[in-house]
């Protein structure tokens, strides 16, 4: 894990809004108890005790985060790259992308009530683990720069990094359609 990250990285992503949780090096997990809390919900001060606790953890989003202009911030995790184009086809666009040992997670404003869900075609076998997952509510989302558990390489933002991007832009999952 580069040194540093959720240190680094976590207080800019909060102030743009997103709530970021720290990552155990080498997992997916988050050590906080409850992370799935809105950060309004927190004590004040808790957000810095991250900071100085956790300061080399990756980075998790919390999925559900409400952003400016309406709706939350949702994730597609596409675990299948042969899916990747066909999705992003019918959503109508991805401008930014996470990538990590496979597939790609795209973020999402999503309207309405949202519910997490996942999927997979009709010719998969059905035993096997959904090609798609969609996190849409007290979910993390592990992002760059965390290094991923079974690659040992960075996540990497495709097109433009999520601080970056107009998220007027990101696709929208309506759940009320």
């Amino acid at each position: 894990m580069r040194e540093g990250t959720f240190a680094d990285a976590a207080p800019t992503y909060r102030e743009k809004g997103f709530e970021p949780r720290p990552i155990v090096p080498g997992k997916k997990g988050c050590p906080v108890k409850q992370w799935q809390k809105p950060d309004g919900q927190w004590p004040e001060g808790t957000f810095d005790s991250w900071l100085e606790k956790y300061p080399n953890h990756g980075i998790g989003l919390r999925m559900g985060t409400a952003l400016p202009g309406g709706g939350s911030l949702g994730m597609l995790d596409i675990d299948r790259a042969e899916y990747v184009r066909p999705i992003i086809a019918a959503i109508g666009g991805a401008p930014c992308q996470r990538v990590g040992a496979k597939g790609t997670a795209i973020p999402v404003r999503v309207l309405g009530t949202p519910k997490n869900f996942s999927f997979k075609p009709k010719l998969e076998d059905k035993r096997g683990p959904a090609s798609v997952e969609c996190l849409l509510e007290s979910k993390l989302c592990v992002i760059p720069p965390t290094i991923h558990p079974d690659t040992n390489r960075p996540y990497e933002w495709v097109g433009t990094p999520l601080l970056e991007v107009d998220l007027d832009d990101l696709p929208i999952i309506d759940m009320e359609a």
